[in-house]
This record gives structure tokens, sequence and C-alpha cells, in this order.
């Protein structure tokens, strides 16, 4: 690219040419606009305007004009020079002219600097002097690119600018023919820069009451139009409804409907927005089209890419509900895209709705996603909106999904699944009456009109989202009262909600700004604390400062109230750190002066004094391999002499540890950044373990609690570290790492996969042992009871950590079929990858899980290890041995009988004859007839042979023999084949070996012709059985 080009594209937008490949479209303008000054050169004005609208030329050289038209920011004579030839060419110039404008509107509005914005909109105004003809769409195209990206002070010039434009051409605005979306894209923009404007700090600033008089005046000029904005005009008048400009617009509405083209409010709640792709720019629509479309499994990343372009300025809220309204609205064709595309948009819109603030800005949000309910009347059929399942979607999505383990830099938290359902439903049912009070029955009806189309939808699925357990009770009974048609009563049916009064002359103001004070369940995340809270908080900290030191007697007192006076003047960390060491020394060396209560004190207020180490979203991990200059705190002073205590007195060790486990009382997140320590010094790293464990026992904790807490508290504070610390961790704390289910828990709840990778690398290496046999069983049925995310990351520390199968003996008569499936599926591909020969332990084993007909794991494990060929063999051996010695010993009878216990603990179940069978009866029936007649072959095997032979000989089996009839049959018909194919194979081998006897030997006596032929007929009699035999051995 050469120099001059780049440098028309650097006018035109920011962008570093060395790394980014600009737009087509700004170098098409920027190339266009080189050869146009190459034939302007040494041209007269009426020559230069001859060639603009000559037809070989026009398409490049208007291109070009509008180049120089945008980026004349800081030339006038340019500006001026090109509108001379505009109007020299012509009003049939003009339209190439507005097609160039549209494409930089639709193209690249957001990446154009802000003076070639205002160029554009100065151009408009020029068009609409002269009343150009469609002028107005590109007026349009400019107010729809404020609801896209762009900091919040461009949206505040460009709005100025535009609303200047309308009013200095009012008669031009209001001769605009019916029905343009320019009224429409001008109130739904203009409303929510008015909603998200600070309130003015000084007189001058006037910027949100001229938003309020200009968007009056749209209004009231252009009554008729805002029909087309249907049911999103009323929230939109709902949302201002404060201000009273709006209130007197809201009482209009309600009292002379007929001003708006409307015979009712309820017809216009009832009508769709028609012109809803007008409420986003392009660019940002485009964006969300593609997540939707396009995202499959990449959905989170599009999301947080979306929140980090557009949602991070002052008019975040409003962009949120915008794309919540375009997303309720758009049109998604069955016919060319899979289920894929419609649970995209649902999981966009739980995205969206959830993780905004709680408060008015989230139940805003959720008013835009129920709004088509509140309207779904069947009087008007020709206006419902088919979109009303999508709320219920959403609904269903939030109670399906699980809840995250708790992490700091999850999108998703445990408040966004079942508990946001619940608040969905609550405000739903809350907001039937709260809407709007006067039409409070006929919005009851909408609502259940709404239900009738979601339950068309979704049949018999209805009925499990809206009576899924997960709901709360108190929201349950508020739903029967909403839709009784559609959920079964309850046994205990509650009292009826009051409905607001009805007061006729209340009935006139806007009571929907009331729907967005419906109290939020207590399950919804604490709000950040404000700047004013903050203070607050700070000053409460300081006046509990105060009276603690109040309580310390004698020389401590002292020096602690020196050291807070002198804080703040000290210069740097070497300078706290020398003075916190001083007043610990004195602790030590006057440890007889001081009780226990004293010490506490003083190291809760040195704490107080200091302040945490630990700064909210900033990692105590330096970027770079230094980790030891990181250790800059005063709290690190602490550490190194609870390490290193003077002259390696204990008795200054005990007053340390003591001091430690007092301020961890005030900041538990002390013990993990000591860790953090000493693994970051890595000096005496056993001995400082031993500390550590002190720590715990001072404060009445075990090590693995404190462990617990300090892994957890260190995930949620600081992911880095926590990513550092753990293999640290779970290598120096190995009898606890062996002991403590829950520290797996904490440790699988918290690992994301390059952290897994890292610390499976450390287990191979041998550097971490996680299991070992005695306590492995309990660490197994804790983990069933954890989400499933942790079970999977659990069981890929088991397989890394080479868990032999002998140690999953005695829990697999445990596991539950129906709640255990991620321990069963793991056990079973473990059963199929072993390495070593079945043994009589392990099959016992398989048979003492209790027969069930949704359990199929005793089915699924006899197949795997049939399906080897050399191992089948032995399988059936053990088997066999196995009905033998249950014969012999008499154990017969009985499916889940317990052994007679010798102790309290629970007895183990036996395996009895009876419950033997039950398993086979089921294998059989599942697994024979298939491909590799793996089954068959198994129990063709001489083994089972014999062993339900001496079943049948056996005269306390008989009942049994008749109990399972079905599994002896199929034992005698394959009992059956396997003999007539040994007598056929045999009878074939003597056939055989007479006809090639017959065929060696001498023709010396010859035959005669009937002899010859009964011959040749026997031969071939005999070849015909051998290619039978043949076949069946091939089965």
């Amino acid at each position: 690219m050469n120099e001059e080009l780049a440098k028309r594209i650097h006018r035109m937008i920011k962008v570093n040419l060395k790394m980014e490949n600009p737009s087509d479209v700004v170098k098409k303008f920027a190339i266009d606009s080189s050869q146009l000054d190459e034939k302007l050169h040494n041209l007269s004005d009426k020559e230069a305007i001859d060639l603009l609208i000559s037809k070989d030329k026009g398409d490049s050289s208007s291109s070009g004009v509008v180049y120089h038209l945008v980026t004349s920011y800081d030339n006038p004579e340019k500006f001026s020079k090109m509108m001379k030839y505009i109007l020299g060419a012509g009003v049939d110039y003009w339209h190439t002219i507005l097609c160039n404008l549209n494409m930089i509107l639709i193209e690249v509005w957001h990446l154009i600097h802000l003076g070639c914005k205002e160029q554009l909109v100065r151009l408009i105004r020029e068009g609409i002097r002269l009343n150009v003809k469609s002028i107005e769409n590109v007026l349009m195209n400019v107010f729809k690119n404020i609801s896209g990206s762009g900091d919040w002070q461009t949206k505040v010039r460009i709005m100025n600018m535009l609303m200047n434009t309308i009013r200095e051409h009012e008669p031009w605005f209001k001769s605009i023919k019916s029905g343009a979306g320019l009224m429409s894209t001008i109130i739904m923009v203009t409303s929510h820069i008015i909603v998200d404007t600070p309130q003015p700090i000084t007189k001058e600033d006037q910027f949100k009451n001229q938003l309020i008089v200009f968007l009056t005046f749209v209004i009231r000029s252009r009554k008729l139009d805002c029909h087309a904005l249907g049911r999103d005009f009323v929230i939109i008048i709902a949302r201002l409804g404060r201000i009273p400009q709006f209130e007197e617009i809201w009482r209009e509405l309600h009292q002379t409907p007929g001003n708006f083209g409307i015979s009712s409010i309820e017809e216009f709640i009832s009508r769709p927005n028609i012109v809803g792709l007008l409420r986003l720019s392009t660019e940002l629509q485009r964006k969300i089209d593609h997540i939707v479309f396009y995202s499959k499994n990449n959905l989170i990343i599009y999301y947080d890419w979306i929140v980090k372009s557009h949602l991070r300025q002052l008019d975040s809220g409003s962009l949120r509900a915008e794309i919540v309204r375009y997303l309720c609205s758009m049109s998604i064709d069955a016919k060319n895209h899979g289920p894929a595309v419609f649970e995209n948009r649902i999981q966009l819109l739980h995205l969206l709705v959830s993780t905004a603030p709680p408060g008015p800005e989230q139940q805003w949000l959720k008013l835009c996603l129920f709004v088509e309910w509140f309207g779904c009347d069947e009087r008007f059929v020709n206006y419902n909106n088919s979109n009303v399942e999508i709320a219920i979607n959403l609904v269903r999505y939030s109670l399906s999904i699980q809840a995250p383990p708790p992490s700091q830099n999850s999108i998703i938290q445990a408040s966004h699944c079942s508990p946001f359902a619940n608040s969905l439903l609550e405000y739903l049912c809350k907001s039937v009456d709260l809407f709007l009070p006067s039409q409070s029955d006929q919005i009851r009806k909408n609502v259940n009109t709404a239900m009738k189309f979601c339950r068309d939808r979704f049949q018999h699925g209805l009925q499990q989202i809206l009576e899924n357990y997960k709901i709360d009770r108190k929201i349950g009974d508020q739903m029967r009262q909403i839709w009784p048609d559609f959920m079964r009563s309850s046994q205990n049916p509650p009292k009826k909600l009051k409905k607001p009064a009805q007061n006729p002359p209340e009935d006139t103001k806007i009571t929907v700004a009331t729907v967005a004070t419906v109290t939020q369940p207590q399950y919804i995340s604490e709000p950040i604390l404000t700047a004013a809270e903050k203070k607050k908080l700070a000053e409460k900290e300081e006046m509990e400062l105060e009276s603690s030191m109040k309580l310390l007697k004698g020389e401590i007192r002292e020096k602690i109230e020196g050291l807070k006076s002198q804080w703040k003047e000290f210069s740097d960390d070497a300078d706290k750190c020398e003075a916190v060491e001083t007043i610990l020394t004195h602790l030590c060396k006057n440890d007889d002066k001081l009780d226990d209560s004293q010490q506490e004190i003083a190291a809760q207020c040195l704490l107080a004094i200091m302040g945490s180490v630990v700064v909210e979203e900033k990692s105590l991990l330096p970027e770079t391999n230094e980790i030891s200059e990181a250790f800059t705190h005063p709290i690190y002073s602490i550490f190194k002499m609870l390490c290193f205590p003077p002259n390696d007195d204990s008795n200054a060790s005990e007053i340390m540890v003591n001091l430690m486990a007092a301020m961890r009382e005030k900041d538990a997140s002390l013990t993990y950044v000591f860790l953090y320590y000493i693994k970051g010094s890595d000096t005496r790293t056993q001995d400082t373990i031993e500390i550590y464990r002190e720590i715990a026992r001072v404060s009445d904790k075990n090590v693995d609690e404190m462990l617990c807490s300090d892994i957890q508290l260190c995930a949620l504070n600081d992911i880095r570290l926590f990513a550092y610390l753990i293999p640290f961790i779970f290598s120096q704390f190995q009898d606890e790492v062996f002991q403590s289910s829950e520290l797996l828990n904490v440790l699988c709840a918290n690992l994301d996969s390059s952290q897994l990778r890292v610390f499976i690398s450390e287990m191979i290496r041998e550097e971490i042992k996680l299991f070992k046999k005695d306590t492995f069983s309990a660490h197994i049925l804790a983990s069933v009871e954890w989400p499933t995310s942790s079970q999977w990351i659990f069981w890929h520390l088991v397989h890394a950590d080479g868990v032999p199968i002998e140690w999953f003996l005695p829990i697999i008569p445990k596991l539950d079929a129906a709640k255990h499936d991620e321990a069963i599926a793991n056990i079973l591909l473990m059963l199929k990858h072993m390495d070593r020969e079945p043994w009589p332990g392990l099959i016992r084993s398989i048979f003492s899980r209790i027969p069930g007909k949704d359990d199929n794991f005793t089915i699924d494990a006899l197949k795997v290890l049939i399906d080897d060929a050399e191992q089948c063999q032995r399988v059936a051996e053990l088997v066999g041995g196995l009905i033998k010695k249950l014969i012999a010993n008499n154990e017969i009878l009985g499916i889940g009988t317990k052994t007679t216990p010798n102790t309290k603990k629970a007895a183990p179940t036996k395996v009895s004859l009876q419950q033997l069978l039950e398993h086979l009866t089921q294998f059989s029936d599942a697994c024979l007839e298939k491909k590799q007649r793996a089954t068959e072959m198994f129990l063709s095997k001489h083994y089972m042979q014999e062993a339900f032979s001496s079943i049948k000989t056996n005269d306390k089996s008989s009942v049994l023999t008749k109990k399972y009839h079905n599994l002896f049959g199929v034992m005698d018909i394959l009992a059956a084949d396997l003999k007539e194919q040994n007598s056929r194979q045999l009878r074939g081998n003597r056939q055989g070996s007479a006809a090639e006897k017959s065929a060696s030997s001498s023709p010396a006596k010859r035959k005669t012709e009937n002899e010859e032929t009964d011959s040749n007929s026997k031969r071939r009699k005999c070849q015909k059985d051998i290619i039978q035999l043949d076949d069946s051995d091939s089965d």
C-alpha cells in the first residue's frame, strides 16, 4: 500500500495498517478520492461538474466526492467546493451521494473518526435544507447507529447535532409521509438516551432537558406514526413515566387513544413492533445474528466479545434491553435452521438478562421479555406474537443448567440457574396485577392465552417445566392462581393475592414503573457498594480500630497508636515493615506482661492498620518469575518472623502463631497468603508447613478444614495464585489429601482445563499422590454427590493416579444406577481397558449388585469382559465356579440379603444363586442374537453348561429352575446346538476320510453302471452334509 493511500485511509478511520487490514469500503472511498483528484486537476468548475455527471464516471466520482465531504472536518473550503459540485450536478446526482452515505453508515460508521461523523451530519442537514428526496432514510440510519458501539461522549455530540437539525427544519419534519421508519427510530433511540443520561450537575448542563423537549415534540408532532411501535411505545412511555411531560402523554393515550390512531390502549399493547429491525445498529445486529446462527459451542466467548465492545458504556442497560427485544422478535425459519439455532437464542437471552445488575435494570429486562405475554389478546388475533414461547423456553433452560463451581472468572454463577428461573416466574406472576392495574383482568386473560400458545408448542413438556421440583413452593402457588387450567391444584391451595385497589383518578397515572420494584429473591447477588457506602464502611472500620486500641494497656497501646499516626507518613513499604517488626519484637519480648486477650487485640489492631494484602481484581502473583520481589507488603514481615522467630525462641514462635490465628479471625485470606509465602520463599518448607498446622490447631480447625477454606477463598479471589499454589499444597499435605474428600471436592470444583493439565503432569512425575487403598472407597462415595463437572475432573485424576480396578470392588455393589452415572460410566471404561485377566473377586463383586430393571451395570460389565475372546473362556470358568460354590455353600435363595454383621457397621450384601440367575436372565435377554454372538459363545462354554447341570440336579434349586425357565431353556437350546455341531463335525470328518480312501484306491475292480450311479449319489449326499456343517461353524 503506497503512502498516499495510507494517509487517505488514516484520515477517515483510525487503524494500524501494519497489523490490520482496513475495510474494503474505506479502501474504495480512498482510491476513488485519489482518482477524482487526478481527474479534476486544473479543471474549471463547469468542466468538473460535467465530469461528475458523465455516465461512465458518475459512480466512482460520487464516492470520491463523499470522501472529501466527510473528511473535510478541518477544511471548510473543501466542503464548500464539493457542495458546489453537487448542487451543479443536479437533483439526480444526490441519489448517488445518498447511496454512498448509506454505505458509510451501514458498513463503517463505527470505524470513522468523530470529525467524519459530524461532517456526515452536516451534509444531511444540507440535504434537508434542499428538500432532497429520501434524505429521511439516511437520517434514520444515523439515529439507528447510536444504538451501537461508540463512546458515550461521541453519542452525546451526534445526538445534539441531530436534534438541532430536526428542530431547525420543523416544517420538513412534519411533512414527511406517514409510516416512515424515521419517527419510530427517533422514539426508540432518544428514549433510551434520556434514561441513561445522568442528572445534570450544573445549570449549564441542559442535555437531558433538551432530549425530553425534543422527544415530546416528536411524539406530539407525529402521533399517528407511534402505532408502528406497538406495545414497545407503551413500555417506552411507561419507562419515562416519572417525567411530567410523558405522564401527560400517557394520560392522553389512556383517555383519548383515537389521537394515536387506535381504538383503545388494549389494542396498542396487542400490536407488535413492525419496525423492530430498526432498534439496533447494523453492526450490532450483524453480531447478534452471527452469535445466534453460527456460534456453535463458542457462544459464551462471543457474548464476552459483545460485552466488551458494546455493554460497558453508560447506555449498556438500554442496549441490553434493545438486544432482548430484538431477539424476542427475531424470526427463525425452522426449515432452514436446526434446533441449535433456537437454543443459541435462548442461551444468549439467558446471559443478557441473568448477568445484568440486579435491581431496576434487570427488572426492566424481564419486562422486555414478558411484554408479549401482556399483549397476547385473542380479540386481536392478527397482532398476536407466536414468540411468546421464548420466555418459557428461557425458564426451561435456566432450570436445566447445573450450577457451576464457584469461580470469580466464570460468567455463569449459581444464581443464574434455578434461582433465576424462579425470579422470572415470580416477576411474571406479580406483574399481572401491577403492569396496568386498570386492565389487570384483561392482562390475566392475555397471559393465559399466551400459555395456550406454549401448551400447543411444548405439549406434555409444559407440565414438566411449570411443576419442576426446582421451582419454589410459594412461587408455584402464585402460578396456580394465574394459570389454574395449566397446573395441577395443590393440596392446600393458597389464598388469592389481593389486587390493587381500583382508584379511577389514579388509573391515568403510569404504574408500569412500579413493576421495576418487584422484590428480588434473596438469592440474587448483593449489589456492588457505591462510593458513599464504601466511605461509610471505611469510617465504621476506623471507629472499630479506635475502640480496639482503647482496650490495650501500657506500652503496647502507645506503640500501636504511634504506628497508626505515622503509618501514612512512611515513604515506602520497607519503612512500614521495619515498624511492624519492631512491634512484633516488643510483643515477643514482653509476653509475660501481656495476657492472651491483649495479644489478640494487638494483632487485630496491627492488621487493621496494615490493611489486607489481597486487592480486589488483582493477583498477588507477579507477571514476572521473580516471586521473591513480590513480598514487599508489611504482612510478609509477620510471615517472616513467624517462620524465623528471634533467636529461634520457641516461646516467640508460639506467640507469633497465636497472633496469626487472631489475625485470621478478621481476615481469612491470611493463611492462603501464608502458603504463598512458604512456596515463594522456598526455605524450611517442612518446618513452615508444621507452623501452618499449628495455626489450624490454635484456630480450633482441622488442617484439612482450613486448607479447604483457604483453597476455596483463593480460587474466588485470585485464580492465578490458585493455579500456582494447588500443586504445592497437594504435594506437601499428603496425609490430609489421603483422608479428606472435601479437599478433593474443592480441587475439582475449581480446576480449569489448563490447570488440570499441569496438575496431571505433576502426578505423572510422581510429585503428587492423591489416593491410597484404605480411603479410596470413601472418596468415590463422596464424589457421586458432586456436580457433574467436578466428577469428570475427579475421574481424570483417578486415571492419572493409576488406581487399579481392584480398589473399586467394595464400591461396585453400592453405586446407584439412577444417581451415580459418572462413576458407573468410568468403572465400565476401566473394565474395558483392564490389563489383567478377570479373577473371582471381580466376578463376585459384579454379581453382588441388587438386580433392577433400570440397572444395566452387571449386564454391561459382563458384556465388556466377554467381548475379548481370550477372556470369555476365563469369565465362563469363573462364573461357573461361582455357581458351583454357591450350591455347595447352600446359598440358594434370596436377592439383596445381608450377611450377619459382626460389628456395628452396615452388613455387606451377599451373593445368592437366585441373584446370580436374575442377573444372567437380564443379561441373556439384552445381549443374545447380537452380531458378534459373544453371549452365545459365553453361555455355550462347558463351564457354564456344567454349572447349569449342577443346578438342575440339586433338589433345593428346583424352584429356581421353574422361576427362570426361560434362561434354562436358552441354555438347553445352546447345549443341543453344541451337541449337534459336534456330532456333525465328527460324522463329517469320518465321511470325508472314507471318500478320500475310496478315491485313492486302485480302480482294478470294475463296477456296473447301476453301482456307479449309486456311488455317485452317495458321494454327492456326503459332500452336501459337509458343506452344511461348514456353514453352521461359520456362524
